[in-house]
């Protein structure tokens, strides 16, 4: 008997063993199963955002190309080109919203107004209308970040030259009775309208600008944030209510063309998007001096 319970207990050990073995093996199978898996996507990954980057050179250095266009072994891209939005015909009207990417801190959007595509100097007029509409400000920011909007509008007048119209508007009624920019919080109330970047694109605030005469040319518009640590929306907007004849000034000029590219590699995706704005003053213009006569050190 005691001989036989040893034995039991030889055997019972050499099972246990095994076990932990076994456990211990499938445990670096399993383990060797998972890291294969992530390098394979890391790579899938890596080798379809190149696809989608490509795509988009490819559509840059001319022409949009469909699916296939752009090929690594096992990927493609699909680009997608909108050509220049707002798009004038139809499928654009001049209710549709001229929407940039949101703006960090010290960006600025340059929203053209005029027919900058003319060779004349002064560009003739395009959008001619007495007011316009901007939609700004991320719902999101309603809270704890209420944003605050500096807006220039270059106008031209035969008379007076160049000249820039201010506009000063903050969400947050509380900081503008300190800082006696206009209080825009009664129209924060996230609006939603149809934009370039899709229907029902949601804002924290809608501002009317105004205040120019018939014999004014508006040039374009500048709008930079302020007091904000986060990327906010902007958008410019016809005040037209269903305006059909371009002539009359109620559409807002083609601003931008958007590329979107989707890179595939396996069952992987990647999406590049490359928003190409049309003759834009750079950002410093707004910082430079300007004088009439002759600027003079001291």
């Amino acid at each position: 008997m005691v001989k036989q319970n040893k034995n039991g207990q030889i055997v019972l050990g050499l099972i246990l063993v095994m076990v932990v073995a076994l456990g211990i093996g499938l445990s670096v199978v399993q383990k060797s199963l998972v890291d294969v898996s992530t390098a394979t996507k890391i790579e899938q990954s890596s080798r379809s955002f190149s696809a989608a980057e490509a795509g988009i050179e490819k559509a840059l250095r001319g022409g949009t190309c469909g699916i296939g266009c752009v090929n690594f072994p096992d990927s493609k891209a699909n680009v997608i080109d909108t050509g220049l939005l707002p798009a004038i015909p139809p499928p654009f009207t001049s209710q549709t919203a001229s929407e940039y990417p949101a703006l960090s801190k010290e960006e600025v959007a340059h929203a053209w107004l005029a027919d900058y595509s003319s060779a004349t100097n002064p560009p003739p007029p395009f959008y001619k209308l007495n007011s316009l509409l901007v939609y700004w400000g991320s719902p999101t920011s309603a809270v704890n970040d209420k944003p605050a909007l500096e807006i220039k509008v270059v106008i031209y007048n035969a008379t007076a030259g160049y000249t820039v119209m201010p506009f000063y508007l903050d969400a947050d009624s509380l900081r503008a009775a300190k800082n006696k920019f206009t209080d825009a919080s009664a129209n924060c109330n996230t609006p939603s309208i149809t934009t370039t970047f899709g229907p029902n694109r949601q804002f924290l605030c809608l501002s009317t600008l105004s205040g120019w005469v018939s014999t004014d040319t508006l040039m374009l518009v500048r709008a930079r944030f302020l007091y904000s640590a986060n990327s906010q929306p902007f958008a410019v907007k016809s005040t037209s209510t269903g305006c059909a004849d371009v002539a009359a000034g109620c559409y807002l000029p083609p601003q931008a063309r958007i590329l979107v590219s989707t890179g595939i590699s396996g069952e992987t995706q990647r999406r590049v998007m490359l928003y190409q704005e049309n003759k834009v003053t750079p950002f410093y213009f707004d910082y430079a001096i300007f004088s009439a006569g002759e600027v003079v050190k001291k």
